[in-house]
């Protein structure tokens, strides 16, 4: 890791966070058309006083991230047995409570990678909570398979994915979700080291990632297709619909809020 990023690195696993709460409204997305967005919640990591507050992640993202996490999941039937999963970059914990959700009927581990360490203080919190369901669970619904793993790795999703390939650790999915730390890694932070990632795959398993690329409407942008292209086989790409509030600054460009969102779902990658 060069100078720059690894100072990067160290203010982000450092940095306050908090979450701010929004009241439901309407808005005008970039095509001119109205439409209505819930009441909700917003991630935020960054010192204001240092202008250094970024807008992470918000509640309007849940069918995003719902609809990527179902899509990753098809490839494996309910009688697929324990299934290892990884997400890269926690945030709110909206991916990861959908992978439980998946789980649940199948059986199987979830490991999350989370780099701020108020963040990843809040996703130990979030596992005792699942772990707690999941026991209630077990009694209550017969058939479904509680008995499923929950941990967090503290640190860079880079590095830690380097340390999981160096101990041959395979995943049936790997979702990526890391917020780009410098201007460089804009629209590409997940698939920067795609050579290591893809190594921790087990030979069926499935990478999925956001897609939004700054200054792109919908879809994947070239530059992802590029890489991805290097690195797999197979992949295919379909849309969901999102509500963001007006004034989350990440889910736009220079016309307005976006309301499509491409999920990306990679296959059989290249060795």
């Amino acid at each position: 890791m060069d100078q720059e990023r690894k100072k990067l690195v160290l203010e982000w696993e450092k940095a306050p966070e908090k979450v701010i709460d929004y009241e439901e409204g309407t808005s005008i997305d970039k095509d001119g058309k109205v439409y209505n967005y819930p009441s909700g919640h917003r991630l935020l990591i960054g010192d204001p006083a240092k202008g250094g507050e970024k807008q992470v992640m918000d509640t309007c993202e849940t069918p995003w991230a719902f609809a990527t996490v179902d899509k990753a999941f098809e490839g494996f039937p309910q009688s697929s047995g324990q299934l290892e999963i990884l997400e890269r970059g926690f945030g709110m914990g909206i991916t990861a409570r959908r992978v439980i959700q998946n789980l649940i009927t199948r059986g199987g581990e979830y490991t999350g990678i989370e780099l701020n360490k108020e963040n990843a203080n809040f996703a130990k919190k979030w596992i005792g909570k699942q772990k707690s369901a999941l026991a209630n669970m077990a009694s209550g619904l017969p058939g479904t398979k509680p008995d499923i793993n929950i941990s967090i790795i503290e640190g860079d999703s880079y590095e830690e994915t380097a340390k999981l390939a160096e101990t041959d650790r395979k995943f049936d999915i790997i979702i990526s979700d890391t917020y780009p730390l410098n201007e460089e890694e804009e629209g590409i932070n997940d698939l920067k080291d795609l050579n290591t990632l893809k190594r921790c795959l087990k030979p069926n398993g499935v990478f999925a990632f956001f897609a939004f690329f700054p200054g792109t409407s919908d879809g994947v942008a070239k530059k992802q297709k590029d890489i991805i292209a290097e690195h797999f086989k197979d992949y295919s790409v379909s849309s969901v619909e999102v509500n963001p509030p007006p004034e989350y600054k990440y889910l736009r460009d220079e016309n307005g809020p976006i309301r499509r969102l491409a999920v990306v779902i990679c296959k059989n990658p290249i060795a």
